[in-house]
């Protein structure tokens, strides 16, 4: 079984959560495989570079399960990609409704993690849009962690979004995570491995 990281907007492969997913596994889990994503900055070129790395990934491997992990926009794009893998998705704090969120942020950008220059545009939002009437909520797949302190996102949005899946809501974690993700891997993981 695979594990696989999808970071949300200005993050990247190397992001704090991706290391300490692998850090776990590499210590507790031997027998899984752990692959942190990477894919471009902009929606619509995200989406498919996470769709055709998938697709490969089926080919080459097409009696493995994968789970993936998604963070914030990494959420959002994890939705998606579970209805159309058929696969399950582990959401810590998923972005819902993001052409909403990004309407405020059209502008040039600089990823930190990754050091991309990319821009987000007007143009993008009917894109997200439509993604987003086309989300297939599948609750069978998914587990959602959200945290109370969440001042990135509301999480209010996705109790809605997501009320017929297993959420798990942590009163004091903020957007990040940051007192205790490591706590929750081992959540994650049980929920990957159940049949």
């Amino acid at each position: 079984m695979w594990i696989a990281y999808v970071h949300g907007f200005l993050s990247g492969p190397n992001a704090v959560k991706a290391h300490a997913l692998k850090a776990y596994i590499d210590e507790h889990e031997s027998d899984l495989h752990f692959w942190a994503l990477d894919f471009p900055d902009t929606p619509q070129e995200a989406l498919a570079s996470l769709q055709e790395q998938l697709s490969a990934w089926k080919k080459e491997h097409p009696h493995e399960k994968i789970c993936l992990v998604g963070s914030s926009m990494g959420g959002f794009f994890s939705t998606l990609l579970s209805s159309q893998f058929a696969c399950k998705a582990a959401l810590l704090n998923p972005c819902t409704h993001p052409q909403e969120y990004f309407e405020a942020l059209c502008g040039p950008y600089v990823n930190p993690l990754t050091e991309r220059h990319f821009t987000l545009t007007p143009e993008m939002l009917p894109f997200l849009e439509s993604l987003d009437r086309a989300t297939v909520i599948r609750p069978e797949l998914l587990q959602v962690y959200l945290g109370g302190k969440d001042r990135t996102l509301d999480y209010r949005k996705s109790l809605l979004r997501y009320n017929n899946c297993d959420i798990r809501f942590y009163k004091d974690e903020d957007h990040a995570f940051t007192n205790n993700f490591a706590a929750l891997i081992p959540h994650i993981i049980a929920f990957a491995r159940e049949i």
